[in-house]
C-alpha cells in the first residue's frame, strides 16, 4: 500500500487561491478507482499551509492518480502559488 502525507505551502497571502484549486481536485481524486483515502487539510496556525493524507493500494494506482487530467490541472494551476511542496511516504508500524 502507498500512504503519504503531502505538505504544500503557498506563497504569502496566496492561501485562499490555493484553497480554491485544492477544493477542485478532491472529488475527482476520491472518485478514482484506486483511491482508498484522500483528505485535504489546512493548518490552523498558518492559512498558507495545506496537508494531504492519501492511501493508494499500490504504485500503479498512485501513478495513475499523478497522471490523471485533474491532478495535472491542479499542478499547473497551483504552480505559481506554491513556494514549497514536500511528500513523505509512510510505512504503517501500528499493525
Amino acid at each position: 500500500m502507498i500512504q503519504l502525507i503531502a505538505r504544500i505551502e503557498a506563497h504569502p497571502n496566496k492561501g485562499e487561491q490555493l484553497a480554491t484549486i485544492i477544493e477542485g481536485v478532491i472529488a475527482p481524486s476520491r472518485a478514482e478507482a484506486g483511491c482508498l483515502t484522500y483528505q485535504a487539510h489546512r493548518a490552523v496556525d498558518d492559512p498558507n499551509v495545506f496537508y494531504f493524507y492519501e492511501q493508494w493500494p499500490d504504485q500503479n494506482a498512485f501513478d495513475q492518480h499523478v497522471a490523471s487530467p485533474h491532478y495535472q490541472a491542479y499542478r499547473a494551476d497551483s504552480a505559481s502559488l506554491v513556494v514549497d511542496r514536500n511528500l513523505t511516504f509512510l510505512h504503517d508500524v501500528s499493525k
